[in-house]
């Protein structure tokens, strides 16, 4: 079993067989609340699921901004190392870009998510992989509303669900996991300010 967990827009957990069908989902809609939220929706979804051995944990790397992002991948990795498992990683858009297909939207097509400052993030898929799940073409990109406009436009909210299924489907593909870093593609909002110091004579 694996547990799925993604903080890049709302908060999304999900407990995924080995083959990839969702056995139990939580979704927690308050973006600004992830670090509060997170730890009760873990053990909520693993209690729906009757607390099931896990021996993998899939969370998504984004793209996303700074703060919400870092919260779901700490537990996640916090998660596997406590639980003995193998932390598979995913790209956030892989998520919606599945869905996507499922409703019968066929590449090439851009996943794209609000990221303020009037700009979007952006993530291009053209193809399926081996396994029957859309491929990107490169990596996200930041920038203004234009980025992947001449392609059909995916909007949607990420499920750990369809999140975990990759993982899974990914694994007994034997496709190697995403990347372990998180695409927060720009610097977070706030930062700490240095403060100077003078030498008086």
């Amino acid at each position: 079993m694996l547990l799925a967990i993604d903080t890049s827009g709302a908060s999304s957990v999900a407990v995924v067989r080995d083959d990839g069908q969702v056995v139990a989902s939580l979704l927690d809609e308050d973006a600004r609340a992830h670090a509060e939220h997170i730890g009760p929706l873990l053990e909520a979804v693993l209690d729906r699921a009757e607390r099931p051995v896990i021996d993998a944990v899939a969370y998504g790397v984004g793209p996303g901004p700074f703060t919400g992002l870092r919260v779901g991948m700490a537990a996640a990795r916090t998660a596997a190392l406590v639980l003995g498992a193998v932390e598979l990683p995913v790209l956030s858009h892989d998520a919606v870009a599945l869905a996507a297909v499922r409703r019968g939207v066929v590449p090439a097509f851009a996943v794209v998510a609000d990221a303020k400052r009037r700009e979007q993030f952006s993530t291009v898929y053209r193809r399926l992989d081996e396994a029957g799940l859309p491929t990107r073409d490169g990596e996200p990109v930041v920038g203004p509303d234009e980025v992947g406009s001449a392609l059909t436009r995916v909007v949607g909210a990420v499920d750990a669900g369809l999140l975990g299924t990759i993982a899974a489907l990914r694994r007994r593909a034997g496709i190697a996991p995403e990347a372990q870093e998180a695409r927060y593609l720009r610097s977070p909002d706030v930062t700490v300010s240095t403060v100077r110091k003078s030498v008086l004579g």
